[in-house]
């Protein structure tokens, strides 16, 4: 997994810029987080700090950002050296992660559906869970499991596709090939399925296991118009995950 993102980490994040993840990604994972002022934030596969940024911006009182790939932490520090907000970086493997703190919240943009297989899942939110306080809440975007097997090539015009590699099953990969100013990035995920995730989750400890839809923003309507967004909205290729400890 570190690998896949060291290659690939200045290109990755020029995606950021692009529709969907402005106006839907963004607006999603922001507005799920809700009101963040005060708390303690972990901000797993946090990348180059893209919302690290954000939350501490928001009026996190503390944020730690952790990513397996050196190269996204790399990228991460330079924007917190040339921009202090305060928050600290380290590169880890959620997987193998020793928590060194309790968070109220811990947040995670594209984590989960990383795991090699159920075994790593398992420890993923274990570590999640020995991360967070009493009551504590788990946010995140991930693959969304509900989508039917098939290529996806109207995804293009929104700058990446998708491929799920057949036959379909906890672990098997999902390949992405995705535009990034001139270049072309690849990288993949893994599948697993709805009920493996809620599993997984509860016997870490979380309760209250929630699937959220994704969100336009008013603001995309107004830029690209409703019609732009229906084949993305219509079969959407990611979905925001809570739960609470």
């Amino acid at each position: 997994m570190s690998a896949q993102y060291d290659r690939i980490a200045s290109g990755y994040r020029e995606t950021k810029g692009s529709p969907v993840r402005t106006h839907v990604e963004a607006y999603t994972f922001m507005r799920m987080l809700g009101d963040l002022r005060g708390c303690s934030v972990l901000d797993l596969a946090c990348g180059e700090g893209f919302y690290s940024r954000r939350i501490r911006q928001a009026g996190a009182s503390s944020v730690m950002g952790v990513d397996i790939s050196a190269e996204m932490i790399a990228l991460a520090q330079a924007a917190e050296n040339r921009d202090p907000l305060g928050i600290q970086y380290i590169c880890a493997d959620v997987a193998q992660l020793e928590p060194v703190n309790q968070y109220d919240v811990v947040s995670a943009a594209y984590l989960l559906h990383y795991a090699d297989d159920e075994a790593a899942l398992q420890s993923m939110c274990d570590n999640i869970a020995a991360s967070l306080g009493p009551g504590g809440r788990f946010v995140a975007l991930n693959e969304n499991p509900d989508q039917p097997e098939q290529d996806y090539a109207a995804y293009t015009q929104y700058g990446f596709n998708k491929k799920y590699v057949l036959p379909r099953r906890n672990g098997s990969r999902i390949e992405y090939s995705m535009i990034a100013g001139r270049q072309v990035i690849r990288f993949h995920a893994r599948y697993f399925t709805r009920d493996t995730y809620e599993a997984v989750l509860e016997r870490a400890g979380f309760s209250d296991v929630c699937w959220k839809a994704l969100e336009l923003a008013p603001s995309g309507i107004t830029e690209f118009g409703d019609e732009y967004w229906r084949a993305y909205l219509g079969n959407p290729p990611i979905v925001g995950l809570e739960a609470r400890l």
